[in-house]
């Protein structure tokens, strides 16, 4: 019996707007676009889309959404969860760098890296080092 289904995960974070790019070009996503309608509902809050405290991060295929919102409180100790990806060349990994990851530890099967604000992330495939 499914009670439910993965829509949406959501990351925390201090500044929506530049995490919601680094993973959407980690992902091969789409930040959401702003429509005039959204733009008009963020100048009514005092926000602008690079100020937009909630953003969003599309799937291709619209199956699922990365939520980047902006918390208060900086991120303590080491991530209760955290996402997987899987990298097909050695230039795809140092892209990861490129756009601002960092790593952390190197394992046999995987390289656990951190996005620019710090949130542990796991790399597996052929692209890691």
């Amino acid at each position: 019996m499914v009670i439910g289904s993965l829509t949406t995960i959501v990351l925390d974070c201090q500044r929506a707007a530049p995490l919601a790019r680094f993973w959407a070009e980690a992902l091969g996503w789409q930040v959401r676009p702003y429509d005039e309608e959204e733009v008009a509902r963020l100048a009514e809050r005092g926000h602008t889309p690079e100020t937009d405290p909630t953003v969003a991060v599309d799937a291709p295929d619209g199956s699922l959404t990365l939520f980047c919102v902006e918390v208060p409180e900086p991120r303590r100790g080491k991530n209760r969860m955290h996402l997987d990806i899987e990298v097909a060349s050695a230039e795809r990994f140092e892209r990861l760098l490129a756009l601002g990851a960092s790593v952390v530890a190197r394992h046999p099967e995987w390289t656990v890296m951190a996005d620019p604000e710090g949130n542990d992330f796991c790399v597996f495939g052929a692209g890691r080092p």
